[in-house]
């Protein structure tokens, strides 16, 4: 009797284990039905959301890759536009500019003020081969104005290779290329370091004791001449070699009466 109530009992709690696990198994079925909605919507919010931040960051990278291009192009627009620009200096005593370093704006005739007028302009200056005149050409006044004269070699004859003071200074105006500054050094053939040689010669102005004032000014070490103009000493704004003279100008380094060269440098 008693196996068979033992039997029964395992049969009813077996039965009732199985059916609690039913029961649990399915308010768990009905708990994932309810949530599985809100998970979805939960996962399709997120992706969209991550969706939106995607779209988002694409847009800001090519605003961003847009400004870095327009950037770049303004740059070689600036470089482009700032390859002609850079200092103008003149070369005086050639018709030419220096190669690779420079481009010609003009060349000429170098000119100034007659060597005897007291009241003229000091400055040499390189009157262009090609003149444009304005309205005012032909007005009749003699008086009370300035004078424009040629310039010509004069001493010492082997500086500057010409003989006689009859030889007209040719002089060029000269752009440097991708530089921002010129300098004449008196006293040097060659640039300090940073800065790159133009072009070197000998240092010429007016004659100390004429009535004009003058300036310092580059004469290249080759000078050249107008070979088809005829020889004429017809004078005018005069070169001269420059020489030395010691006491405030310490010596040493320099030496008395020697004369000076120059370089003209950019950077």
């Amino acid at each position: 009797m008693w196996p068979l109530c033992i039997f029964l009992f395992v049969v009813v709690l077996s039965q009732s284990i199985n059916r609690d696990a039913v029961n649990d198994a399915l308010v768990e079925q009905r708990i994932l039905e309810n949530i599985r909605p809100i998970l979805d919507v939960y996962v399709s919010d997120r992706l969209e959301r991550n969706q939106n931040v995607i779209e988002k960051l694409q847009q800001r990278i090519g605003h961003l890759e847009n400004r870095y291009e327009e950037r770049i192009n303004l740059l070689e627009t600036y470089k482009s536009t700032k390859a002609d620009e850079g200092p103008v200096f003149t070369r005086w005593g050639r018709i030419d500019c220096p190669v690779n370093t420079t481009t010609m704006v003009y060349s000429g005739y170098a000119g100034g003020s007659h060597f005897t007028h007291s009241g003229a302009a000091a400055e040499y200056v390189c009157m262009p081969s090609d003149p444009i005149w304005g309205p005012h050409k032909d007005i009749v006044h003699n008086d009370w104005v300035g004078f424009m004269y040629g310039a010509e070699y004069q001493a010492p004859n082997i500086m500057f290779g010409m003989s006689g003071g009859v030889h007209d200074v040719p002089c060029a105006v000269c752009l440097g290329n991708q530089r921002t500054t010129s300098l004449m050094i008196p006293g040097r053939t060659e640039c300090y370091p940073g800065w790159t040689e133009a072009y070197h010669g000998d240092l010429a102005s007016g004659y100390h004791s004429f009535q004009a004032a003058s300036q310092y000014v580059c004469v290249d070490k080759d000078p050249q001449t107008f070979p088809t103009r005829t020889l004429l000493d017809e004078n005018g704004k005069l070169f001269y070699g420059v020489k030395t003279k010691c006491g405030s100008l310490p010596c040493p380094p320099y030496e008395d009466g020697k004369f000076l060269s120059c370089v003209v440098c950019m950077k």
